[in-house]
């Protein structure tokens, strides 16, 4: 069946006479008639009976009439989602980004993409970076924000930003009045770091490599959050990325490293934007123009 044909059945009765549909679709009378006669042929049924110049549905028209109206509706329902996905106004996005970035950084602007394009279905997750970029390999993400990926995965990374690592500790702690820390600061002290799967500690064993890991005790804490509360309560010390946000004012400060000025780089990790949908590809610029 042809879809201007049941458009133009549908609009026929719903107007109740063949004139009116044709002045709403812009047809010419005789094309309305043509294209109703070609219905009826298709269907092997009269869809009208005609009474002098009256034409009445009849009960199969009736019938398809109903189906059509549905039918109809869900075409144009498929017309304006095909073009919301096209204008980035719908489809769906799923990304994944590393802590604190995706709350210091990317929530705000996460969130203005969901006030403004409210079609769109995002799925945001926070991760590691190693994880990340596994699962955007695998297809499971479209795109994430995390450090430089393994060469082995083969994936596109753009760089955005680079990251220093930082010791927090409490206002009153003895080396909060030091400008920089040096990693021979922090002998003797107890330590709070993330979990070795994470790159701000590998970043840390860097750091630490200088003055021996039994300098120190250590305590692994997979939450930069966990260990902004546990130092806050505790004398001991936490090594996190340098944000202000992490800060807390008359609790908290993070001081940063003096001797080897640690820093990762940070960035959009993707496949091929070839493939990605225009909704991924705006919030990725918006993302972009944050960092």
């Amino acid at each position: 069946m042809d879809l201007r044909a049941l458009k133009t059945f549908e609009a026929c009765v719903r107007l109740g006479h063949f004139q009116k549909a044709a002045e709403e679709l812009q047809y010419a009378p005789s094309t309305v008639t043509l294209q109703i006669q070609r219905l009826e042929a298709d269907l092997g049924v009269s869809l009208f009976v005609r009474d002098g110049k009256r034409a009445i549905v009849s009960e199969a028209g009736r019938w398809l009439h109903h189906e059509a109206s549905a039918l109809l509706n869900a075409v144009g329902s498929i017309r304006q989602t095909v073009s919301d996905i096209a204008a980035g106004d719908g489809g769906t996005v799923r990304f994944a980004a590393i802590e604190p970035i995706a709350s210091q950084r990317l929530a705000s602007v996460v969130a203005d993409f969901c006030t403004n394009r409210p079609k769109v279905q995002l799925a945001m997750e926070v991760s590691g970076s190693k994880s990340i970029a596994e699962r955007v390999r695998a297809g499971e993400l479209d795109f994430g924000i995390c450090s430089t990926p393994s060469p082995a995965l083969m994936l596109q990374f753009e760089p955005l930003a680079e990251e220093r690592l930082g010791v927090m500790m409490s206002v009153d702690h003895p080396l909060a009045n030091h400008m920089e820390i040096t990693a021979g600061d922090l002998a003797g002290l107890t330590i709070l770091v993330k979990e070795p799967a994470c790159v701000y500690r590998e970043l840390w064993e860097q750091t630490s490599s200088q003055i021996g890991m039994h300098a120190f005790s250590r305590h692994e804490v997979g939450s930069i959050h966990v260990i902004q509360q546990m130092v806050k309560a505790a004398s001991s010390v936490g090594i996190v990325p340098f944000y202000g946000g992490l800060e807390l004012e008359g609790s908290l400060v993070i001081k940063p490293f003096a001797d080897r000025n640690p820093t990762i780089s940070l960035g959009i990790v993707y496949k091929d934007k070839d493939f990605l949908g225009k909704a991924s590809l705006l919030l990725m610029d918006a993302i972009k123009s944050i960092l």
